[in-house]
């Protein structure tokens, strides 16, 4: 009797739990702050340069009083010279190939005459394992290890430096702009 009582205790709250989440693709009905359910024809207010009552669809703009517009347009001239580097894809590229001593750090001098965006280094050899540093020296099993394969974004102002524990050939991709 214990056991039933139990039994249909677990089924009684899975059937009430399941039943107040939807999944997610039902959607639920929206409401605007008056409880008012949103539709085709009741948006919800918009509001635009402190005016509830202004629909979307009847703004005009005027182009030649740039002080009228400051209201509705956002000032995005300031940020588009760094949205511009930071999207542009790479101009230039230099390949280069490093031949590591064992135990001794070399310090990958860029050959772009611009801005560095990635670098990109793959061994000669497959299961080689390398280490890498952000700084002007690298030691072994002290840094990011490598096997065979890196690529990270770099700018050109932090040192990339490699290590291995054996001597080994190194092919080095950079990009830039």
């Amino acid at each position: 009797m214990k056991r039933l009582f139990v039994l249909f205790f677990v089924l009684l709250a899975c059937a009430a739990h399941s039943q107040g989440i939807p999944s997610p693709s039902t959607p639920r009905l929206m409401a605007d702050d008056a409880g008012n359910s949103v539709s085709q024809s009741y948006p919800l207010p918009v509001s635009i340069g402190g005016s509830d009552s202004a629909n979307i669809a009847s703004i005009a703009i005027d182009i030649n009083n740039v002080a009228s517009n400051a209201a509705i347009l956002p000032n995005i001239d300031a940020n588009i010279a760094s949205i511009a580097i930071d999207t542009k894809q790479c101009s230039q590229f230099k390949v280069q190939v490093v031949t590591l001593t064992a135990n001794t750090s070399h310090l990958l001098v860029s050959g772009l005459n611009g801005d560095r965006k990635f670098v990109e280094i793959k061994s000669h050899l497959p299961n080689q394992q390398f280490w890498m540093s952000f700084t002007a020296t690298a030691a072994v099993n002290l840094c990011r290890p490598c096997t065979e394969y890196f690529y990270a974004e770099v700018p050109s102002n932090v040192d990339v430096a490699i290590i291995a524990s054996s001597a080994m050939t190194l092919s080095v991709v950079e990009g830039g702009l």
